[in-house]
């Protein structure tokens, strides 16, 4: 294409762009409404098309780490379908947690071989993905219910917790000023959104449990921490 066709086609993705932009801002919190309040099939609905949208956008943007977004939008209508009672939802976990652990394994693949010169970015990037391919999976396979999915969540979690320090105590050395845009996009998109995805499911398992059990209508998952009552007796 010629320069003034490749403006004309930028100009064109641009106004796509902000169409998509309004109709996440104006149809997420209505089907949420439709969802929770009135308990309707239209929010569903109106799920789908967000998730749509998020889909173009990621497209338009030809960026591998923007397709985290489609995948955790995913897993969300899957928590959604899930304490609605609504069909799909396991197939929607697959869908989201499947693609969520591909895209970051992918991403580890990506650190090690691209930042040579940002030594902070390739080892913690790459930590962190493979890190994050784990608690997937282990999320992936407690939620359906597959063999051995205890042993992995547990594994990825328990790597995950002393990861965060190690994380925040480096961060401060990272020269993160001077770090290109490419790079910081790269460092939010591909690492700490997904990480903050997994500690707020954490968060949800060991400081809200019943909150966690009533949103996803599974047991309380890591650890085997299962729920007691104590007896009823005098003098207790």
């Amino acid at each position: 294409m010629s320069e003034p066709d490749t403006d004309i086609y930028r100009q064109k993705n641009r106004k796509l762009k902000r169409v998509l932009n309004i109709i996440l801002l104006s149809f997420l919190p209505v089907s949420l409404i439709f969802i929770f309040i009135f308990n309707s099939l239209i929010g569903a609905i109106l799920l789908f098309l967000n998730l749509l949208a998020v889909i173009i956008l990621v497209w338009l943007a030809r960026k591998y780490y923007n397709w985290t977004f489609v995948f955790l939008l995913v897993v969300v209508i899957a928590i959604i379908f899930k304490s609605q009672r609504w069909p799909l939802s396991g197939t929607f976990y697959t869908i989201g947690f499947s693609g969520l652990a591909c895209s970051s394994f992918f991403s580890s693949v990506i650190f090690l071989k691209r930042y040579h010169n940002n030594t902070f970015l390739k080892y913690i990037g790459f930590s962190s993905s493979i890190i994050l391919t784990v608690v997937m999976l282990g999320l992936l396979w407690k939620t359906m219910h597959w063999p051995l999915a205890g042993i992995v969540l547990n594994v990825g979690i328990i790597v995950f917790i002393p990861f965060l320090f190690a994380f925040i105590f480096t961060l401060p050395g990272s020269n993160y000023i001077n770090w290109s845009k490419s790079e910081r996009i790269v460092f939010f998109r591909a690492v700490i959104i997904p990480m903050s995805f997994v500690y707020v499911m954490c968060f949800l398992m060991f400081v809200i449990p019943d909150f966690y059990r009533s949103m996803t209508r599974l047991p309380l998952l890591p650890f085997n921490m299962w729920e007691f009552d104590l007896l009823n007796m005098p003098g207790l």
